[in-house]
């Protein structure tokens, strides 16, 4: 998901329906924390200026309220799969904001750092395969409540029952399209 992108007293002052003077007023005053460019301009971080806007009882635009796009990450040592699920849900329109891995390890620091509504996983990759990722991922109570859809060539009936115990929610078969990808993902964490 990019980052918000730190917003000028300008784009604050149309915000707050206040002057630039009267933001570089609070600014001043310690009531906005902001930071200066090497320019010499202030700079308010989104998070900062909302929590300000709540604290102090101003009506937050629609414009400005952060909407909580869900996340996915997806697990595959496949370049091309992981393009085209990027593509497929990623896409202006589909609204998911969508992280890619193409090893057990980075899926790992992934899900921590993310807390990702959901995770597509294959089973089948070098290293850590898809058993032992979702394993880690079940196992652990920070990311045991994660959503995986596994996405494999390989769902043989052993590797399914295994999968099924550890709490992986659905399995999507390899070859699949996009539509087909994006009704699974829809019928497990619902609409972006």
């Amino acid at each position: 998901m990019p980052t918000p992108k730190p917003l000028s007293t300008t784009k604050v002052a149309t915000f707050c329906h206040v002057s630039h003077a009267a933001v570089c007023n609070w600014v001043k005053s310690g009531k906005l924390t902001a930071y200066r460019t090497p320019g010499g301009q202030y700079r308010i971080e989104p998070h900062v200026l909302l929590d300000f806007m709540k604290r102090h009882g101003m009506p937050i635009p629609e414009e400005f309220s952060p909407r909580q796009a869900k996340r996915i990450v997806v697990v595959d040592d496949e370049v091309e799969i992981l393009d085209l699920v990027k593509r497929g849900l990623g896409k202006t329109g589909a609204g998911y904001d969508v992280e890619v891995a193409a090893d057990g390890y980075t899926a790992g620091r992934l899900v921590h750092s993310l807390a990702p509504n959901l995770v597509l996983l294959d089973i089948r990759m070098p290293g850590i395969d898809g058993i032992a990722v979702c394993r880690n991922i079940k196992t652990d109570p920070a990311t045991a409540k994660t959503r995986i859809v596994v996405v494999s060539a390989y769902a043989t009936d052993e590797n399914v029952r295994k999968l099924r115990e550890l709490g992986v929610e659905d399995f999507l078969e390899k070859p699949f399209d996009v539509t087909t990808l994006m009704l699974k993902v829809k019928s497990v964490i619902g609409e972006p």
